[in-house]
């Protein structure tokens, strides 16, 4: 009985050290990345460069007017991802921590070469968080966008962040994806991704954009833009839509919350249009061996400006012939869309492919052998019903009361 219970108090007594988190760091012993970039390097290896969080400037009750950025650029070269983040520590006093990352950013020529060994890796990695967003250096590095200060935010990973928050939910040529959203997509059967771009824009030959001259300015130096969407091939970038083709993409994708229109009625009469409510559904059917895509677009709006004198706001006509314009030009930004994809690009970004896998997994089958060469003859159906619901508080335009 004694040996007993001197066992159980010895086993007790082990347990104690095992408690707790084995890996555990304290803050101060941790560098907080907020965004990372990767780039292509010489002798197949890869740069990578992090931005990551200066604690004395970004804690509350510090003073405003100390000088200094917000953030400092760490940047390493190494053989694989995780060897470069290590690397960081013969510059960095504190390990890089990869748990609150905010954006992820791929130089355009790595984005060339494939990027399906970074997502990987990131999805591997446990400390990283799965909503941060994926954008692509357009024409640049990523370094050279993670070195950018900007204003308004002191971190610049969280004005790229809330920028592509905001311009993805009310102008309709940008997308946000996540690293969740990209794995699933390279995944699925036709595995085309599509993600937004960025750029410094501006004069960065002495490096004012990289220092607090930059922010303390009313207009910046440089500035980052998104741009445009980048087209994938599987992993590979292989080209960009425009804006006209951006948006018809998100229309067809679903991703349109809000956005704006301009359409010119004649006699130097133009109309601002506000789209606020969308919805889309894609639906697709194989009718006698053949696939078919029925695209659906419900739409609602409101009329937001008039630039000349005309009377349109008091004829139901006059706006029906408006409601018709708007669904005449959403259509055209779809099938400007669809048509650069699959004909310019041989990409089936919208997951059309997806969709006939669901709807007919047995036809797919065969159709999955030459789906790049069906792609660029399938047949697409497209529906838009658009419906303007508010006028705002004038029944007529008073620029034309003016001239009477």
């Amino acid at each position: 009985m004694t040996s007993r219970i001197l066992l159980i108090a010895i086993s007790i007594f082990m347990m104690i050290p095992l408690g707790g988190c084995w890996d555990r760091k304290e803050l101060n012993e941790l560098g907080i990345a907020v965004a990372i970039g990767v780039d292509t390097a010489p002798r197949n290896q890869l740069k990578v460069t992090a931005q990551v969080v200066v604690p004395s400037k970004v804690a509350p009750g510090q003073l405003s007017g100390k000088v200094g950025t917000s953030v400092t650029v760490y940047e390493q070269i190494a053989p694989t991802f995780t060897e470069a983040i290590q690397k960081m520590t013969v510059v960095s006093p504190r390990k890089v921590y990869l748990g609150h990352i905010r954006m992820l950013v791929i130089g355009e020529k790595f984005a060339r070469k494939g990027i399906a060994s970074v997502v990987e890796t990131l999805i591997r990695e446990p400390s990283s968080r799965a909503d941060y967003y994926i954008v692509v250096a357009k024409e640049q590095s990523a370094s050279d966008i993670l070195k950018i200060t900007t204003s308004l935010e002191k971190i610049p990973a969280n004005k790229m962040f809330t920028s592509l928050n905001i311009s993805s939910d009310t102008w309709a040529p940008y997308t946000k994806v996540t690293i969740d959203d990209l794995m699933n997509t390279l995944l699925d059967a036709s595995g085309c991704p599509v993600l937004t771009g960025i750029h410094a824009y501006g004069t960065n030959q002495d490096k004012s954009g990289e220092g607090v001259e930059n922010i303390t300015k009313t207009e910046p130096t440089v500035e980052l833009k998104f741009v445009g969407l980048g087209v994938f091939k599987k992993d590979r970038l292989v080209d960009w839509l425009n804006e006209s083709e951006s948006k018809g993409y998100n229309f067809i994708r679903n991703q349109v919350k809000e956005t704006r229109e301009h359409y010119d009625t004649g006699n130097g009469v133009r109309i601002g249009f506000h789209t606020f409510r969308n919805k889309t559904e894609v639906k697709a059917a194989v009718v006698q061996g053949n696939p078919l895509i029925r695209i659906n677009v419900t739409s609602e709006g409101a009329l937001s400006e008039i630039q000349g004198d005309a009377q349109v706001l008091n004829s139901s006509e006059t706006l029906h012939q408006l409601e018709r314009q708007s669904s005449k030009r959403v259509v055209e930004l779809m099938k400007q869309a669809v048509d650069s994809a699959r004909q310019r690009h041989h990409a089936d970004i919208f997951g059309f492919g997806e969709l006939i896998h669901e709807e007919n997994p047995k036809a797919w089958k065969k159709l999955k052998k030459d789906w790049e060469r069906m792609l660029t003859e399938l047949n697409v159906h497209y529906t838009v019903d658009t419906k303007i619901s508010k006028i705002g508080t004038l029944l007529d335009t008073f620029q034309k009361k003016m001239k009477e």
